[in-house]
Order: C-alpha cells, then sequence, then structure tokens
C-alpha cells in the first residue's frame, strides 16, 4: 500500500456516480443531517444515533477526500 493519494475515476452514469460518492449507510446519514446547513462533530454524531466515533471521523474524512 502506498501513501500517496489515489483520485478515483467516476463513472460516466450519474446514476452510478451519486451511488459510487455516496458508498454506504453511514453517508447516506451524515449527508441527510448535514443538508440543511453545518453541525459540529457532536451534534451530528448525536443525530446520525449509533455510530462510533471512530466510524463517523473515518466516513467525514473520505467524503472530505472526494470533495
Amino acid at each position: 500500500m502506498t501513501l500517496q493519494t489515489e483520485k478515483k475515476e467516476l463513472p460516466a452514469c450519474p446514476a452510478e456516480t451519486t451511488l459510487t460518492l455516496i458508498g454506504d449507510k453511514w453517508n447516506v446519514l451524515i449527508l441527510r443531517d448535514l443538508m440543511p446547513g453545518t453541525k459540529r462533530f457532536g451534534e451530528l454524531k448525536k443525530s446520525i444515533g449509533n455510530v462510533s466515533q471512530k466510524v463517523l471521523t473515518t466516513q467525514l474524512r473520505d467524503m472530505e477526500k472526494m470533495n
């Protein structure tokens, strides 16, 4: 495994691109709760519910890299 950042090629199909970017259930819940606006980490964790701090942190970092 290398330390360099890899950029993913996105599919040509918009629906497939959306599913690729959303990823899993946590990302859907994160996006749902961030749609109205900015939240602090603790607020986001509480609003999502049953997610560990480690998983939430990892998902947010992964989503940030895609941006």
